[in-house]
């Protein structure tokens, strides 16, 4: 399993993934089995230890890959090759089933959104059409997904000339980011939200990177983005799915903050992420590097 993260392109930005996700999961569900976390308000009960060790690594192991991602820019490519990938197509194949799981979920958020409502102007009211809209674009973004997975089961093709499609995860994570600027608390001090948004805020970036290079768009300058903002976008998606998670199988669904609730396409959003650096993210032939260094310093 060490020599696979490390022969991969990313190579030991993957194994500092790995060492981030060993290190916050534990450390996440003890701060909610222990009563760190209050379910009623989503703020931490007290200070505490974990909550800086916490903090730490998700820093430490983010700055990383970032630096990582921006040291290797010149040397990392996306393979193209019109192969079978039986693991990539699986993946995209689940976020697809999320993606619908959580359109059901969105409908008991739109429900009370709209009993809440008090004027055309409320705050109620955005939030139910930007809700609406992230259905929308769940479906859209399902669609695209189950068109890479028949693509890499079958090794015809990898969806590339699906461009507009391709930009529906990109608008899918912008408006769930949007849904929670509607919410009137604080972004700080609750750190399932602050959580969320960070992820989101990757999830976004790497997308886009995904689009772009899937497609053959501007691509030159994205490959090394996968994995510097992929891999972020995976270990905060990881950090607020699997808790849950384990929490609602346990029956400790009472332990979780009311409005971060469990949502599937997060888990499966992160296994496509892994997949994608680890199976479509390689290193240049010397050749190609060599290739498109004279073209560099002419400029």
């Amino acid at each position: 399993m060490k020599n696979k993260l490390l022969n991969s392109g990313f190579g030991i930005g993957n194994l500092i993934f790995v060492a981030a996700v060993i290190l916050a999961l534990p450390l996440r569900i003890y701060q909610y089995v222990s009563g760190i976390l209050e379910p009623a308000t989503g703020f931490f009960a007290e200070n505490h230890w974990s909550t800086y060790a916490l903090y730490a690594v998700l820093i430490l192991a983010i700055a990383a890959v970032l630096i990582l991602g921006i040291a290797k820019r010149k040397t990392l490519d996306y393979s193209y090759d019109a192969v079978k990938r039986p693991a990539f197509g699986a993946l995209s194949g689940l976020v697809a089933a999320g993606l619908i799981i959580d359109l059901f979920s969105c409908l008991d958020t739109i429900a009370p959104l709209a009993a809440d409502a008090g004027s055309a102007i409320s705050p109620e009211v955005t939030a139910s059409y930007v809700v609406m809209g992230q259905m929308a674009l769940s479906v859209l973004s399902a669609i695209f997904f189950v068109v890479l997975c028949i693509t890499s089961l079958s090794g015809k093709g990898s969806g590339a000339e699906f461009r507009i499609l391709s930009l529906a995860p990109v608008l899918w994570s912008m408006l769930r980011m949007v849904y929670r600027f509607t919410r009137t608390i604080s972004y700080v001090r609750v750190s399932e939200l602050l959580f969320e948004m960070v992820m989101l805020v990757f999830m976004i970036m790497f997308f886009m990177a995904f689009a772009q290079c899937n497609s053959k768009v501007n691509e030159n300058d994205c490959k090394w983005k996968l994995a510097a903002y992929g891999l972020p976008a995976a270990l905060m998606a990881l950090v607020t799915s699997v808790p849950r998670l384990i929490l609602n199988l346990i029956g400790g669904a009472d332990l979780i903050y009311s409005q971060s609730t469990l949502e599937f396409s997060d888990f499966a959003v992160a296994l496509f992420i892994i997949a994608t650096v680890l199976t479509r993210v390689i290193v240049k032939k010397e050749n190609e590097i060599a290739a498109e260094t004279p073209s560099e310093t002419e400029e």
